[in-house]
């Protein structure tokens, strides 16, 4: 069982670092991508391939962190209690951007990175440069969503910690 310090560290770490890596993550898709469509796709996929490096080594750990706050609350609750269950339930959307990621984003990823790393003539075999802005807006409008499956599970952790 923890101590309530204990309780209140898990919680504030938690919540504040899902909403911090939500935020962080959605930024990018409404900053950083339509400086991408501002720019030649060339520049643009250079860049971004820069980003999907970092990013790959950031977001990651810190949803997993988050989710193992949630987690370990989750496991100090009573069992069969309400509050078990929204700490479950902010666990899992925490790090639901794992498999988002892996299952809807890495096809349009992917086919960024491969166009990315060809150059111009990746850009010309992928149908264009439209092609090319359809993809990065499809990629901005999924990592919106991927931030907000982390968001909602900081929020549904943020209410379970307000809950009496």
């Amino acid at each position: 069982m923890a101590t309530p310090l204990q309780t209140l560290s898990l919680q504030t770490f938690g919540i504040g670092t899902g909403f911090l890596t939500a935020g962080a993550i959605t930024a990018l898709s409404y900053s950083t991508v339509p400086i991408f469509l501002a720019h030649p796709n060339e520049v643009s996929l250079r860049h971004l391939r820069a980003l999907f490096s970092s990013g790959s080594h950031i977001f990651p750990q810190l949803a997993t962190a988050a989710s193992t706050s949630f987690a370990v609350l989750a496991y100090n609750a009573p069992i069969g209690s309400s509050l078990r269950n929204q700490y479950l339930l902010a666990a899992a959307g925490a790090i639901s951007i794992a498999p988002f990621t892996i299952f809807v984003m890495k096809p349009t990823n992917m086919t960024l990175k491969e166009i990315g790393e060809q150059g111009e003539e990746g850009i010309k075999r992928s149908g264009g440069e439209q092609r090319v802005q359809d993809l990065l807006r499809r990629f901005g409008r999924l990592n919106a969503i991927r931030g907000g499956l982390l968001a909602l599970g900081a929020a549904v952790g943020l209410k379970a910690a307000l809950s009496p």
